[in-house]
């Protein structure tokens, strides 16, 4: 399948000076990353990939429709069709497995990600935001902070000075997460949920909704409560 002559691209004039770009994902959140995107003038959203084939658009209302492309093995075609093609991950916390897979297929073919950052998100100048990321609006992130790569920090999400994030990392709407704090790969901290000072969230763990968590979480456990206990393990 050709994208030569996707929807969009005639009418957006001088294409060809802008960054072409795939969104990984057609649910809802991909819509939220591509008015993120759109925001953005050096770059054109081509459309998005999905797996879950069998109508050529996803519409979440009438107003909003997402040009889906193909799935995932789509991707090797349109880096040939598009020279200089970015990519951006729009999977909520439930794929992180999917996530994690896609983020290793970017890395093999080359196509670089590309950053969404919401105009009403505030990041301090010396924070390091990984590539990839996509920051929502009301998020903050203080000084010194380290956001890995391909990282989300959701809606009114705070990231206090001089905490590190791992890649792949999902940070839910509301979240808290205090200074000094460490996030390993693949974490998830779901909404609502709080990390004290200096706690080290090791890989793969996942901090439930409304959580407060105030002692290290060892690597793949889920915790709950007030305060947090681990109460399983997620299988590897």
């Amino acid at each position: 399948m050709s994208t030569a002559s996707l929807p969009g691209l005639e009418e957006a004039g001088l294409a060809e000076e802008k960054t072409p770009v795939v969104i990984l994902g057609a649910g809802g959140y991909a819509a939220v990353v591509q008015e993120i995107l759109a925001q953005r003038p050096d770059v054109i959203v081509l459309g998005c990939t999905d797996k879950a084939l069998g109508l050529s658009e996803r519409s979440l209302d009438r107003h909003v429709s997402l040009h889906i492309l193909g799935d995932d093995d789509i991707l090797p075609q349109l880096a040939e069709e598009h020279p200089g093609l970015h990519a951006i991950l729009a999977l909520g916390p439930d794929l992180m497995d999917v996530r994690a897979r896609l983020i290793r297929t970017l890395d093999l073919q080359g196509i670089p990600p590309i950053t969404a950052v919401h105009p009403r998100a505030i990041i301090a100048q010396t924070v390091k935001l990984g590539d990839g990321s996509v920051v929502g609006a009301g998020a903050i992130v203080n000084a010194g902070t380290e956001i890995g790569r391909h990282c989300v920090l959701n809606l009114d999400a705070s990231i206090d000075h001089d905490a590190r994030l791992g890649t792949n990392v999902y940070v839910g709407q509301g979240a808290r997460v205090s200074s000094y704090v460490e996030l390993g790969d693949n974490v998830v901290v779901e909404m609502g949920a709080s990390i004290n000072s200096r706690v080290v969230v090791g890989q793969g763990a996942r901090v439930t909704g409304g959580a407060f968590v105030n002692t290290d979480v060892p690597d793949h456990a889920v915790v709950v409560g007030v305060p947090a206990r681990v109460v399983r393990y997620l299988d590897i």
